[in-house]
């Protein structure tokens, strides 16, 4: 797939066949992940990534879905509640691939020290971007769910992390349902997003 449609073709699907991702194909999209610019070069990550159904599916228990009282969405981001909400669980469950993307901090997000702390967690979200285009580029569907609450520590206890770790999100791959729901998109070009040269 040529490089600027993959861009234009990458959406979020939360649901999947239950169709096994091949072992070579995982790997060039972590691979792809692992090239991904990073702070001082460092590439502080390590990846852990689930394909064992069963722990993919007790890792789901962890992460609650949340309800959604929207029946009639009248914008992007309501419809994208309307599916998205109830789907955080099930869409781990149906997946068949989670990668856990960590990562050790450095300097922490909390504590001013020239804005550093951004450093990591910005090289984080470029591997993450790298993963996202190269599961399309492979014909596969991807989303990513954001751990809130208590469910990143949850998360790292029942895989036994080791502490200073940071997990800003879950990647989740899988062949696309042929009936996934698919919000509509904000509309954001260059011509209505994008100033020249000044505000």
């Amino acid at each position: 797939m040529e490089f600027y449609e993959v861009i234009s073709k990458r959406r979020s699907i939360r649901q999947f066949e239950g169709r096994e991702i091949p072992r070579e194909v995982l790997e060039r999209i972590l691979d792809a992940g692992l090239r991904a610019p990073s702070s001082s070069h460092q590439r502080r990550w390590e990846l852990v990534t689930l394909t064992e159904k069963a722990i993919i599916h007790d890792l789901a228990q962890i992460v609650r879905p949340y309800p959604c009282r929207i029946k009639e969405p009248r914008t992007p981001q309501q419809e994208m509640f309307k599916i998205a909400y109830p789907r955080q669980r099930s869409m781990i469950e149906e997946c068949a691939c989670v990668v856990l993307p960590l990562f050790k901090q450095k300097y922490p997000m909390t504590v001013d020290k020239n804005g550093y702390g951004l450093m990591d967690y910005g090289a984080a979200w470029a591997l993450v971007e790298n993963m996202l285009l190269a599961a399309t580029a492979e014909g596969l569907g991807s989303v990513v769910h954001i751990p809130v609450k208590k469910e990143p520590e949850k998360i790292k206890e029942f895989l036994k992390i080791p502490e200073g770790w940071y997990l800003p999100t879950l990647v989740i791959l899988g062949y696309a349902s042929p009936d996934a729901e698919v919000p509509s998109q904000v509309k954001a070009t260059v011509e209505n997003k994008v100033h020249w040269n000044r505000w």
